[in-house]
């Protein structure tokens, strides 16, 4: 080891002793206490990873070079145990024993290489899609447009790593890809699951293989069988084969720009600058999917729309409607397009809770509902929300009203439009957090302040805020009892001794004493409204019970109401008294 380093002389993993995964069992977690510790793992930042190589060559270094300048910072890094426990072979032995049964796959394929028994020669080829869902075997191919058959088939004919099953190419460029699959490379992302950052985990059940009920053995055998996918999520895939054209003349469409999402017909501008293409059955759908969730408002429909292009949402939602309404009149006479209206029917009467008949202005009322409810969730931070349930937001407060009308008068309560009455107030979190810096340093700083001689802490709370619903932490620093020195350095004056109000309760002149520790909690008074309220802990008992352990104080609120000091210190999370003694005996300096 580098003589520079300080792991001299000591077994190390990644720049840390070793001994670090060796701890006593009295220092390990309680569920490591009953396995095996494996030692060697450690997790480091993402952005320091590429360091380490470096600093474990000048750790190896023999000629004890100093620390390298091109490392700026140490890497972060933190130890990581796995344990090892045995479990009973009768509970855990058979992995399999609690998964649900699967229904007898088909018999095995053998693996064929590409292009033998190729019985779709280029250019006579169609690719199709399944509508519906492959896994409950339900629904019907669907064609690609031309344009995208055509694309397909050249990338087929180029593209040696597609052909031979070994990468996906993009179907878009933008949000679909489409992966060829073998006996001997199924569709499966299991072991891509950490470095492929996807956006939802890829499970055992998502990996598609060539004897899926949907591939028929013709498919199977010529090594057509495809799958497309969603890029940066394939748990979101769906079967794709690929046929001689004559097997789908039925379907195949006029020529012209397919649908950016379907690729199987022409469609509608969607407004975009990319200029996507939509076609009526995927641009309802989308209107649906949209109008459903308030929180997406980016990269929407064709992933090119935000919230703010209302006209274009206008536009597509009129013409979702006038096409429904076409189709609702005069209903495709193909069973399979048939089968489609149905579905697509039946799950807009559901999503939007209609009766058999379907207004015509539907997806124009959603959309427009969409929009208002969007805007008006983009302006909620604006605002005191009134706790009262179901009030709406046009009888909230706008908070720099209520900053102008209430907290400028030294309120905390306000009235909605709605006649419900509200406190702003801070959460049970920063109320915790401020309880626990005051109650962090319960002694005294100095035995003397200036001018009136008296032991100060370094820490108060503002009682007049804190009677206003706020939170201001006091520190002092030097000087006599009164905070703070000068009248324009904070609205209210009080003595950090006793607390009192300057002037009236407490002046130099005045012989004051020391009510404790100060803590606050949230409690409501004789009129039923929330506020803040202080409450003491008597300071001789606390620092007491820190060096002895015996006789935790309570916290004493007005009315002689208490906190149970074990319960006070569990809830802040002050139960080390090894700790709190060290920060007394380190002080605030």
């Amino acid at each position: 080891v580098n003589k520079c380093s300080r792991l001299v002389g000591k077994l190390a993993i990644a720049g840390m002793p070793k001994d670090l995964w060796s701890l006593p069992k009295d220092q390990l977690p309680k569920a490591a206490k009953e396995g095996r510790v494996v030692a060697g793992f450690y997790q480091v930042r993402t952005e320091h990873a590429a360091l380490m190589p470096t600093l474990r060559t000048w750790l190896l270094d023999p000629f004890d070079s100093p620390y390298p300048e091109m490392i700026s910072i140490e890497p972060r890094r933190r130890v990581v145990i796995l344990i090892e426990v045995d479990r009973p072979r009768f509970l855990f032995g058979d992995v399999n024993k609690f998964r649900k049964r699967k229904p007898v796959a088909a018999a095995a394929v053998p693996e064929v290489p590409s292009g033998e028994h190729e019985n779709v020669p280029p250019g006579e080829a169609v690719f199709q899609w399944w509508w519906g869902d492959p896994f409950r075997q339900w629904g019907h191919w669907k064609n690609y447009h031309p344009q995208v058959n055509a694309r397909l088939e050249k990338e087929l004919a180029n593209n040696e790593n597609f052909r031979n099953c070994a990468e996906a190419i993009p179907l878009d460029g933008v949000r679909y890809c489409l992966q060829r699959i073998s006996a001997a490379r199924p569709f499966d992302y299991l072991d891509q699951n950490v470095q492929g950052n996807f956006r939802e985990p890829f499970m055992p059940e998502a990996v598609v293989k060539v004897d899926h009920w949907c591939y028929d053995d013709v498919t199977r055998v010529s090594n057509n069988c495809f799958v497309q996918f969603q890029r940066g999520n394939p748990k979101r895939r769906r079967p794709v084969r690929r046929i001689r054209r004559g097997e789908a003349a039925g379907l195949v469409l006029d020529s012209g720009d397919p649908c950016g999402i379907c690729f199987s017909e022409t469609g509608y501008a969607t407004g975009c600058d990319k200029a996507h293409l939509i076609c009526g059955s995927c641009l309802r759908t989308g209107l649906r999917i949209v109008v459903g969730d308030i929180t997406q408002t980016e990269n929407l429909l064709c992933g090119c729309l935000t919230m703010k292009d209302d006209m274009a949402f206008e536009k597509l939602s009129q013409l979702a409607d006038s096409t429904l309404m076409e189709l609702v009149k005069k209903p495709p006479e193909n069973p399979q397009r048939l089968q489609e209206l149905d579905v697509e029917l039946m799950q807009v009467r559901r999503q939007f809770q209609l009766p058999m008949s379907i207004p015509s202005d539907t997806f124009q009322k959603k959309v427009s509902d969409w929009l208002e409810k969007v805007r008006t969730r983009a302006m909620e931070h604006l605002y005191h929300a009134c706790g009262y349930p179901g009030c709406a937001m046009s009888n909230w407060i706008l908070r720099t009203t209520f900053t102008e009308q209430y907290r400028s008068k030294g309120t905390c309560i306000w009235t909605c439009g709605a006649g419900h009455r509200n406190s702003v107030l801070p959460s049970n979190s920063e109320i915790d957090e401020m309880n626990r810096n005051v109650l962090s340093h319960p002694e005294y700083y100095t035995e003397r302040c200036g001018c009136d001689v008296l032991p100060l802490r370094r820490f108060r709370l503002c009682p007049e805020c804190t009677n206003e619903g706020l939170l201001t932490f006091a520190v002092h620093e030097s000087g006599c009892k009164q905070w703070p020195g000068n009248v324009h350095q904070h609205r209210h004056i009080f003595c950090f001794h006793c607390t009192g109000r300057w002037g009236s309760a407490c002046t130099h002149g005045t012989i004051c004493t020391d009510p404790g520790i100060q803590q606050v909690r949230r409690a409501r008074d004789s009129f039923g409204n929330e506020t803040l309220q202080l409450g003491y802990i008597n300071a001789k008992a606390y620092i007491k019970w820190i060096r002895t352990g015996r006789g935790c104080p309570p916290t004493v609120f007005d009315a002689g109401e208490e906190v149970q000091g074990d319960v006070r210190q569990e809830r802040l999370g002050l139960e080390d008294r090894d700790e709190l003694f060290k920060d007394i005996t380190e002080g605030t300096a």
